[in-house]
C-alpha cells in the first residue's frame, strides 16, 4: 500500500505533467517552439517554453527556476505562468500562427473581424483593438488545447461540429460576432477543448 507521502508526490508529479503539456502546447501553437510529433514533454522543452514566454514578457518568474526544484514547487510555478499567459493577450505572437493553422476565413469568423482586417492586424499595419485581441487570445488557448488530440484538419473541423454540451450548436457558432471571452457559453467551449487534455491528477 502506498504511503500518504508517496501518494502526494505522485499527485504533484501528475499535475506537473498536465501543466507542462499545456504550457508546451501553447508555445508550439504560437510558433515559439517547433511542433513535436512525439508524446509527452521533457525538461528541456519545459525550460524552452518558459524562456520563450519570458522573452514575450509573460511569466518571467517561471523562467528563473533553478534545477533543484520540487514537484510541488514546479507545479506552483507552472500554474502561475499559465495563469499569467491566460490573462495576457499576445496578438503579435498569435495572428500569424493561428492564421496558418486555422486559415484566414475561419480565424476571421472566430474573432469577429473581416479577412482584410486579419491581414492588416497580422502584418501590423493596424494595432489590434483590445476586444479583438481578447477574442484572438481565447481562440489561441482553445486551439492549443486541441493540438494535443487533433492534427490541423481535425482542429479546424472541431470548430464546426455540433456539440450537445453547447445545446446542439458548433463552437464556431458560439465564437461568432462580438463575443466576450468571459461569457458562460464561451467558457463552455473552452471547457470542451480543455477536457481533451484530461485531468491533472486522478
Amino acid at each position: 500500500m502506498l504511503s500518504r507521502q508517496t501518494t502526494l508526490i505522485t499527485d504533484a508529479q501528475a499535475e506537473v505533467a498536465f501543466l507542462a503539456v499545456r504550457l508546451v502546447a501553447l508555445a508550439e501553437t504560437l510558433g515559439m517552439l517547433p511542433r513535436s510529433t512525439r508524446g509527452g514533454v521533457d525538461n528541456a522543452e519545459i525550460a524552452s517554453a518558459l524562456d520563450a514566454f519570458a522573452r514575450a514578457g509573460v511569466g518571467r518568474r517561471g523562467a528563473a527556476l533553478g534545477r533543484q526544484v520540487t514537484a510541488d514547487g514546479l507545479a506552483e510555478a507552472l500554474r502561475d505562468v499559465l495563469t499569467a499567459i491566460e490573462e495576457s493577450p499576445m496578438p503579435e505572437h498569435e495572428w500569424g500562427p493561428l492564421a496558418e493553422l486555422l486559415g484566414d476565413d475561419l480565424l476571421a469568423k472566430l474573432v469577429g473581424v473581416s479577412v482584410s482586417s486579419v491581414h492588416r492586424y497580422r502584418n501590423r499595419e493596424r494595432l489590434t483593438p483590445d476586444e479583438v485581441a481578447a477574442r484572438l487570445h481565447a481562440v489561441a488557448l482553445i486551439t492549443a488545447d486541441l493540438a494535443g488530440s487533433y492534427n490541423e484538419l481535425g482542429i479546424r473541423r472541431w470548430f464546426h461540429r455540433t456539440r450537445s454540451a453547447l445545446g446542439g450548436v458548433a463552437p464556431a457558432e458560439v465564437l461568432s460576432g462580438a463575443w466576450d471571452p468571459d461569457e458562460e457559453r464561451v467558457r463552455s467551449v473552452r471547457a470542451l477543448a480543455g477536457a481533451l487534455l484530461g485531468s491533472p491528477a486522478t
